[in-house]
C-alpha cells in the first residue's frame, strides 16, 4: 500500500501465472482434478465399528439397523422423551425397565435369552456394553468362520428384536423369544449356502456352512 491507501503496482516484465494448491503446502503448484475433489470431499474418519457392520456377507437389511444402532440413531423410548415427546418408557418387550438401546438389545429379558441362546451354541462370552460388543465382533473368535457366523447372529438379533418391538407397539402381536430364535437360525443358514459356494476351501477346513451346522444342526 503507498500513501494514501492506495495500491502500489508493481512495474514487472514476467507474466502472472496461476499455482494451485489444494490445501496449505499440499501439491506441487499444477491443477489436479482428484487432488481438487479430494480437498472438496474429505473421506470421513473409520469409525471404530466400521468392520463388524460393513463387512463381506452380510445382510444388507440387518447391516443397515445395526448401522443406525451403531451411530445411536435408533428411535428408542428414551431418546422419544428427551425430544419432549409424552410416550411411555417402559420396555415394550419386558416392562421391567426403561427402554434405551443397551437395555433393548441386551439387557432386557427377552433379547437376553435371544443372544444367550446363540452365545451359548457357539461356546462364546461377549462383554456386556454395546459398543463393547461391537468391538468383540471383530476377533471375537480365532476361527475365521466363527467370527463371520458371530457377526451374522448379531446383525439378525438386532434387526429382529427391533421388528418385534416395533410390531409389538403398533400390531399388538407377540412372539415368544423362541420364534426369534427359529426365525434367526433359518436367515442365517439360507445366507451362508450361498457363501459357503462361493468359499475357497483348502484340506482340512471346513466351509461356513459346515461350521454353522456343528453347532446348530439339532
Amino acid at each position: 500500500m503507498g500513501d494514501g491507501g492506495w495500491i502500489e503496482v508493481l512495474d514487472s516484465e514476467v507474466d502472472d501465472k496461476y499455482v494451485w494448491y489444494p490445501t496449505a503446502e499440499r501439491g506441487n503448484g499444477c491443477f489436479s482434478t482428484s487432488e481438487t475433489w479430494r480437498a472438496l470431499h474429505p473421506p470421513p474418519a473409520e469409525v471404530f465399528w466400521h468392520k463388524a457392520v460393513w463387512f463381506v456377507g452380510r445382510i444388507p437389511k440387518h447391516a443397515f439397523i445395526t448401522w443406525i444402532a451403531a451411530r445411536d440413531r435408533m428411535v428408542t423410548r428414551d431418546k422419544l422423551i428427551g425430544w419432549g415427546l409424552t410416550v411411555p418408557s417402559n420396555c415394550v418387550l419386558c416392562s421391567g425397565h426403561d427402554e434405551s438401546r443397551q437395555h433393548l438389545f441386551f439387557e432386557c429379558a427377552y433379547s437376553h435369552q435371544v443372544w444367550s441362546f446363540f452365545l451359548s451354541r457357539l461356546h462364546l462370552v461377549a462383554p456386556q456394553g454395546f459398543d463393547e460388543v461391537l468391538r468383540w465382533l471383530k476377533t471375537s473368535s480365532r476361527d475365521g468362520n466363527v467370527n463371520l457366523i458371530m457377526k451374522l447372529i448379531h446383525q439378525a438379533v438386532l434387526y429382529l428384536i427391533w421388528k418385534e418391538r416395533n410390531a409389538r407397539i403398533h400390531s399388538s402381536v407377540e412372539k415368544p423369544p423362541g420364534a426369534l430364535i427359529a426365525e434367526i437360525k433359518q436367515t442365517i443358514r439360507l445366507r451362508l449356502d450361498p457363501l459357503a459356494r462361493r468359499q475357497r476351501i483348502t484340506a482340512g477346513q471346513s466351509s461356513v456352512l459346515a461350521t454353522w451346522m456343528s453347532f446348530f444342526a439339532v
